[in-house]
């Protein structure tokens, strides 16, 4: 196997750059909620119903943790802590750029992962080139781009069935441009001091709500609204439901996807989780609340 470099090759971050993609009210609290339940709401060490296994030899384990700190910058006596923190930080990664990138650095015991913003960053034969914008060449010593080879690189993306990256990012894009408050020209109208257009602000959030809806249908998200005044009881707690089911959906993919990356650099561990509701097991309470034998909202308790 090839070694990748001790020395990182990639930029963290392009302050120029970052600062002109503020996102949206909308995709803040979207993504915000896919991260804050992505390990459930009952999750504690000392519960037996909900347990994060590391099977695995002694060198193998204190390899997995030396990447978890790497990952989460968050260090953890317990190795299962540590899991769960790296679960976390990788689903916001995805939930924010519906990829979470990654540059190893060094090999063996050392071995770490550092994260990659996905802004400016494409992928060519043989890894990825990252294009340096030109106003943060000069505090770069004048590098145009870095050349990230494809066996130092690790790739997670939103899974196919949860719309794959390039839909999850026009998703966000949706949602950052229908948080505005109001339409712009009656925006403009305010700001002169006059109104000239008539404009129903009630019938204005009306449709932007139903447009929300709509946008993230796949994902369920109900945009913590539980007022009733656009939608029923039922339609949001069947909401409710299918996000608990697509963040289930994303969490076994993360660690299917850290197990996959842990054989393939040789590490001699694996990762299992006990007692979490699988992405299955809500279909079925999903179902059981539509054809009346379990009431919905005992189907969403037990889907937390």
């Amino acid at each position: 196997m090839k070694n990748c470099s001790d020395k990182r090759r990639t930029i963290d971050a392009f302050p120029s750059y970052s600062a002109m993609r503020e996102p949206g009210f909308y995709t803040h609290m979207f993504v915000q909620d896919i991260e804050v339940g992505l390990m459930g709401f009952r999750y504690s060490e000392g519960e037996h119903e909900r347990q994060i296994k590391v099977d695995g030899d002694g060198a193998g384990i204190a390899s997995l943790k030396t990447i978890c700190k790497s990952i989460s910058h968050d260090s953890r006596y317990e190795v299962a802590d540590s899991v769960k923190s790296v679960i976390e930080s990788i689903g916001a990664r995805l939930a924010w750029f519906g990829e979470a990138v990654y540059e190893i650095c060094g090999h063996g015991p050392d071995k770490t992962v550092a994260s990659v913003v996905p802004f400016r960053l494409f992928r060519v034969p043989g890894g990825f080139v990252q294009i340096v914008p030109k106003a943060d060449r000069e505090w770069l010593e004048g590098r145009r781009f870095v050349f990230l080879p494809s066996h130092c690189a690790w790739v997670v993306d939103v899974p196919p069935c949860a719309g794959g990256p390039k839909a999850h990012r026009r998703l966000l894009t949706h949602l950052t441009a229908v948080s505005r408050p109001a339409p712009d020209f009656w925006t403009e109208e305010l700001k002169a001091g006059k109104i000239v257009t008539v404009f129903n602000l009630s019938d204005y959030n009306r449709r932007r709500s139903a447009y929300v809806a709509r946008q993230t249908r796949r994902w369920g998200w109900n945009r913590r609204d539980s007022s009733g005044t656009y939608d029923t009881e039922f339609f949001y707690f069947f909401r409710s439901l299918r996000f608990r089911k697509y963040q289930a959906v994303l969490r076994d993919h993360i660690v299917a996807e850290l197990n996959r990356f842990l054989t393939r650099e040789g590490i001699n561990v694996r990762i299992r989780l006990e007692g979490f509701r699988s992405p299955a097991e809500i279909d079925d309470l999903i179902g059981r609340a539509l054809d009346g034998s379990l009431h919905y909202a005992e189907a969403l308790k037990q889907a937390r």
